[in-house]
């Protein structure tokens, strides 16, 4: 194994870094499945307050924050390359500790809206965190074994905080009181800041400090970051508030219409306006591509199939918080040993044949799901769905992490870690609003629920095999121009000057 990098000064500070660095995905992931084990708790809550709840805006405690996790990493990575990773990294602590303990008092104003709000801002936090900490082990680790392993580690993290996560918040939930789940969360996200100050080393990278705030406005594409996050956020929200209001609402049509014309606005001055594109047009090619889009639809079967899982568990199943968040253990203990493993075989493997392996997963864990009886013992399909899912969570993020970190320079670390989260969280946000329009359409026609959860989850069954599809197409590809590495750089694929000035 290569020498500790000369920006950590002990073993201690390296191993500090990556923790913390793991530690925001880690609490990202338990973020979500905390208002999945919960979310009846949550329901009869503000049901008790305010009168009947929707059962349709639960869908939102995952969603919204899912939602701007994806949509502000599109700019957050950006930030990190400008202003510097390690001071957006903090502010991204800092931002949690705050509005987890909001969401915690969102119980007093008897609104559950004004909660789901709040989860949306607290995703912002994350979408601060997530790209930088990515960025941050790209930047100060070499291609090698020492990056491998840290990016293991990362993938580890992802099952193992949505296990801790369901089951911490379920303790709380059903003995003591719910809000406590989100100020305990806040409590650690201060902590982590405070410890991520001392431990992780100055930023490695140029200060900007010395531009004008005018040249600031430029390099951050305020015109195309505005339309880009603000189309991505209308459609979203139309698909999946869609099946609440109807189609056939006017105000929807119309946000639907905003979010196209948004859409191409934004690929306009991407393409034709902007001096430093969001974006830079010579950093992509076939393979990248083909990377986003597999992860693209890997993780938007997987935001079902974790939505309806936990549908199946509460309401069909009756399980109690707890035992439905128990029932996460297997990701606590496969996860880690499938992500440790992928520092090894990424080494020996073609990555086009891990993102393969990682979509089979996925498609299979939903076709489990879509035939398992609610009458069945836990220890048959339920389990065993967990044993196959895992592989394609914790192989498909390290692998995609990894191979953009290997093509990107230093300067665009931070960009690499936003591409691949933009893609993963907002996926699971906007295939999971389909899905349960889907749902809705079959339950309105006279269906039952179970019917109606097998319908959506009939749809991630194909938005998994769609990337099936594309990862052999991937593994052709690479086969084709004989790559065995974990870099796609080549003569085609390194960047260009022009590339470089793009930031």
């Amino acid at each position: 194994m290569e020498k500790r990098p000369e920006c950590f000064q002990t073993g201690v500070q390296e191993v500090a870094t990556v923790f913390l660095v793991c530690a925001a995905q880690f609490l990202c992931q338990g973020g979500i499945t905390m208002c999945m084990s919960t979310m009846k708790v949550l329901i009869d809550s503000f049901a008790e307050q305010s009168g009947n709840i929707e059962e349709s805006e639960k869908v939102w405690f995952m969603g919204s924050f899912a939602l701007t996790v994806g949509t502000f990493i599109l700019i957050s990575g950006r930030l990190g390359d400008l202003f510097g990773l390690k001071k957006i990294f903090l502010i991204g602590w800092a931002w949690i500790t705050v509005w987890s303990i909001v969401i915690g008092l969102s119980y007093y104003s008897k609104s559950i809206i004004f909660f789901i709000i709040c989860r949306a801002f607290q995703g912002i936090g994350f979408a601060l965190l997530l790209p930088c900490g990515l960025g941050i082990l790209g930047s100060v680790y070499a291609n090698g074994q020492r990056k491998n392993i840290a990016f293991s580690c990362l993938g580890a993290a992802g099952p193992s905080g949505a296990a801790v996560g369901a089951i911490m918040a379920a303790v709380f939930a059903q003995f003591v009181w719910w809000p406590w789940q989100f100020w305990v969360q806040g409590i650690a996200t201060f902590v982590f800041g405070v410890a991520s100050y001392y431990a992780i080393p100055p930023d490695p990278q140029k200060s900007f400090r010395s531009f004008s705030s005018s040249h600031w406005v430029k390099r951050l594409d305020v015109l195309g970051s505005g339309l880009g996050i603000a189309s991505l956020i209308l459609f979203n929200f139309v698909w999946n508030h869609g099946p609440v209001a109807g189609w056939i609402s006017p105000y929807v049509l119309v946000l639907l219409i905003l979010s196209v014309l948004g859409a191409f606005a934004f690929f306009y001055v991407e393409l034709k306006v902007a001096e430093y594109p969001l974006l830079p047009r010579s950093l992509f090619n076939r393979k990248i591509g083909l990377v986003l889009l597999c992860v693209s639809l890997g993780w938007g079967s997987f935001g079902i199939w974790q939505y309806y899982y936990w549908n199946t568990v509460l309401i069909l199943r009756g399980y109690s918080p707890i035992e439905a968040g128990l029932t996460y253990i297997p990701f606590l203990v496969l996860g880690v040993i499938a992500s440790l493993s992928i520092s090894v075989i990424i080494t020996r493997v073609r990555p086009s044949i891990i993102i393969a392996f990682s979509m089979i997963a996925f498609m299979c864990g939903s076709i489990m799901l879509s035939i398992m009886p609610v009458k069945q013992s836990y220890f048959q399909i339920a389990m065993g769905q967990m044993f196959i899912l895992t592989w394609g969570m914790d192989w498909s993020f390290p692998a995609s992490s990894l191979i953009l970190s290997d093509f990107l320079p230093v300067y665009h670390q931070g960009m690499a870690g936003s591409l691949v989260n933009t893609v993963v969280n907002y996926s699971v946000s906007l295939f999971l609003g389909i899905a349960t329009t889907i749902e809705t359409q079959v339950k309105s026609q006279g269906s039952t629920v179970l019917q109606s959860y097998r319908a959506a989850l009939h749809f991630a069954i194909g938005t998994a095999g769609l990337g099936v599809v594309f990862a052999l197409v991937f593994v052709i590809i690479q086969h084709l121009d004989n790559d065995k590495s974990g870099t796609f750089a080549s003569a085609s694929d390194t960047p260009t000057i022009e590339s470089k000035r793009s930031l």
